[in-house]
């Protein structure tokens, strides 16, 4: 892939085509949102499944998996206790209603993420993560 600087322009003011949340628990708890805009919702899934055209739900399966992916694998880097290990719920779909109310806060980490003509947004919220560890 080579860098397109000319695109992150364009790319700043995509309209939202769907959202994922994946919730943990555990010695932290927290969440992991990914949206997705310009045509990646469908690309995700199509990528996936070797499927030109995947069904909604198919769409939402892969998207919620990437963000499952990202988070199983983001989670453990927060230090873990063997007492209580970590608890990563099923990943859901948001609406822009809901979208707007769980993205409050600051995030521990986040970034995006410019393809092709399309962009992903990730956010990684810990409740009560210490600054220093």
């Amino acid at each position: 892939m080579y860098v397109e600087p000319e695109l992150e322009d364009a790319q700043k003011n995509l309209p939202l085509e769907a959202a994922a949340l994946v919730r943990f628990k555990g010695n932290y708890s927290g969440k992991l949102i990914i949206e997705s805009r310009g045509g990646l919702f469908l690309a995700i899934a199509a990528s996936m499944l070797s499927n030109n055209r995947p069904s909604y739900q198919q769409k939402k399966d892969a998207l919620g998996e990437i963000a499952n992916i990202i988070c199983g694998n983001l989670v453990p880097f927060l230090g873990r206790r063997k007492e209580l290990g970590y608890k990563i719920e099923s990943p859901v779909l948001l609406n822009k209603k809901e979208l707007l109310k769980e993205k409050k806060g600051n995030p521990l980490a986040e970034v995006t993420l410019n393809f092709n003509q399309g962009q992903v947004d990730i956010k990684f919220f810990v409740n009560d993560y210490p600054s220093e560890e």
